[in-house]
């Protein structure tokens, strides 16, 4: 096959997966995917000193004179974490341009496409999603504004701060904007890919329950055309892997360090203007979402390897099989999925799995009622916070 028709088609591949966000991505400034050398170099340079301006901004964000446990003290760690979070943001949408991953998992999801019993362009649209994660943008944006735009309007950052230069006010708005729109493309290029991946393990699946209903595995050829492909699939998630887990692995675990200190702020709720405390929960329930929609795909792809692994053991085909070749290539199929580890971790501790979802999602909110358990103690008994 000539490079050219490859090139078209690796090229309609990238338009039908990111749509929109494959341009927006160029907004960012820090889109390192220029093929001119002396472009290239001066756009590294750009986005080295706008991630350095993002983390000198986390120190900002992150100074408070108040007490522990006090609402200044919450309130600077509830924007504070997220903040670092656009960080991460920031350095994964370098990453991913300057080592051009998108191309790469490209070509692997067009080699995984073309190995398909049968072709489903249904399967192939990801419209839907495009145009949701634009829709979710929305309240994202509003979310991050309001906060910062109430502040500004009563001459300080954080409500229980103090009252700050009106030029380091106007960056902070203009920086919080900017924040949005690298965390809504660095989001939606992660879920698509992770849906891109997930939807061909989902389609193969299908096709392999069909196979086993009509007991088709029997056959050899039949058999080896459903091992290569499932080796292509699992290289196509371990390249994702590779890549995206730079962005599951630390943005999840400042969302929960804002999602904790969010609930602890709720405890604060006859302290502050009313419009000022939904600004506050606003702002909870966007950490949460955005959260949830780094977690839950990650999630999903898990339970369909963890589907096709049951399609697999679950087959008396194999277990009486008397051709050798057979068997050996079923086996190779289930040690395979069983032996390659394709979970990503936040910190490289925790696997994205349905368990620690559902732990996370116990245990977190829950830390911000115990720091509120303690500061109604420490009241109690004549303290202050």
């Amino acid at each position: 096959m000539s490079a050219l028709p490859v090139s078209s088609f690796d090229d309609d591949i990238a338009s039908e997966l990111l749509g929109p966000f494959r341009f927006l991505i160029k907004f960012t400034l820090l889109d390192c995917s220029a093929k001119s050398k002396c472009l290239k170099v001066f756009t590294i340079l750009l986005s080295m000193v706008i991630i350095v301006l993002l983390f000198a901004r986390v120190g900002q964000l992150m100074e408070t004179k108040g007490n522990s446990l006090s609402f200044a003290w919450a309130e600077s760690n509830f924007f504070g974490f997220p903040a670092i979070f656009a960080c991460v943001s920031a350095l994964c949408v370098f990453g991913w341009t300057k080592n051009g991953f998108i191309p790469k998992f490209i070509q692997k999801l067009a080699r995984v496409r073309m190995l398909r019993l049968e072709s489903n362009s249904k399967l192939d649209s990801y419209r839907l999603m495009q145009v949701l994660a634009l829709i979710f943008s929305i309240p994202w944006l509003l979310a991050m504004m309001s906060w910062i735009v109430y502040n500004f309007t009563h001459n300080k950052i954080y409500y229980g701060g103090e009252d700050t230069n009106i030029f380091f006010r106007v960056i902070l708005v203009v920086s919080n904007f900017y924040i949005w729109y690298i965390s809504t493309i660095c989001l939606a290029i992660y879920v698509l890919v992770i849906l891109a991946v997930t939807r061909e393990v989902d389609y193969f699946n299908q096709e392999l329950k069909r196979a086993k209903e009509d007991r088709l595995l029997k056959n050899i050829g039949a058999l080896e055309k459903f091992d290569f492909r499932q080796n292509q699939i699992l290289e196509m998630i371990l390249l994702a892997n590779g890549s995206l887990s730079s962005f599951s692995t630390f943005a999840p675990l400042f969302l929960f360090y804002a999602l904790a200190n969010g609930v602890y702020l709720t405890s604060f709720m006859d302290s502050v203007p009313l419009f000022y405390f939904v600004i506050l929960m606003f702002n909870l329930a966007a950490v949460i979402i955005y959260n949830a929609f780094i977690l839950f795909p990650t999630c999903a792809l898990q339970e369909h390897l963890t589907a096709t692994n049951v399609i697999l053991i679950n087959n008396d085909e194999f277990e009486c099989s008397k051709d050798p070749i057979v068997y050996q290539t079923y086996r190779i199929m289930v040690d395979r999925l069983q032996k390659v580890d394709t979970r990503m971790a936040v910190i490289g501790a925790f696997p994205i799995t349905r368990n620690f979802l559902a732990a996370a999602s116990f245990i977190v909110p829950n830390l911000g009622f115990l720091l509120a358990m303690v500061k109604k103690v420490l009241i109690a008994n004549g303290g202050h916070v």
